[in-house]
């Protein structure tokens, strides 16, 4: 299922587990908002476009960050003149993932998961994660340790000292449901370490 939404004066196709940059918003990093200017929503080969909105449709999404995008140069010249101007202008965002699209047609929803129930995952180091895509634990037991290593080198020099190396393993256990199992291996690590 995918759904057309206005926001910012722009149009954006979005479908349940996207992540995308919109114009500034005034919300806090992890809050929940509800955009309701649906244009049109499709599942399959369903269409339901609307005049100008769709009746009762809602787009659920969570704000990820808050940021700049890259500097775009401006330059003027006029010839013979002497006349020369260079400007420079960074566009804010908000990047926003896409929880849930509900419609008339149906409802569909990718939930993030509590990454903070990982032995060593704090707040940041979620919010971290959330940047790189990583919001449940099914895409965090999939990822290599390496990889995770390089999303907390790039966060900054105190992330660096996280030591992913049991993280994956937690999140297939957590992601499989087998919660015994996974409090008995957390009970043996210490900060997310084997001891």
């Amino acid at each position: 299922m995918y759904a057309v939404i206005k926001t910012g004066g722009k149009q954006y196709k979005v479908a349940a587990g996207d992540k995308i940059k919109v114009e500034q918003m005034p919300a806090d990093i992890g809050a929940e908002i509800v955009i309701d200017q649906v244009l049109a929503v499709g599942a399959g080969d369903q269409l339901a476009i609307g005049t100008p909105l769709v009746a009762g449709a809602t787009v659920s999404a969570t704000v990820v960050s808050q940021g700049r995008h890259d500097k775009i140069r401006i330059f003027k010249m006029r010839r013979r003149k002497h006349y020369r101007k260079q400007q420079g202008h960074r566009q804010n965002y908000t990047e926003l993932f896409i929880g849930k699209i509900a419609s008339a047609l149906g409802e569909s929803t990718v939930a993030a998961d509590d990454l903070e129930k990982i032995e060593g995952i704090g707040p940041k180091i979620r919010q971290v994660f959330a940047k790189a895509g990583i919001v449940t634990f099914a895409q965090l037991a999939q990822t290599p340790v390496e990889r995770l290593k390089e999303v907390l080198h790039a966060a900054g020099s105190r992330f660096g000292l996280a030591d992913p190396g049991t993280w994956p393993e937690q999140a297939r256990l957590a992601a499989a449901g087998d919660w015994d199992a996974f409090k008995k291996l957390t009970d043996e690590l210490v900060a997310g370490k084997r001891a």
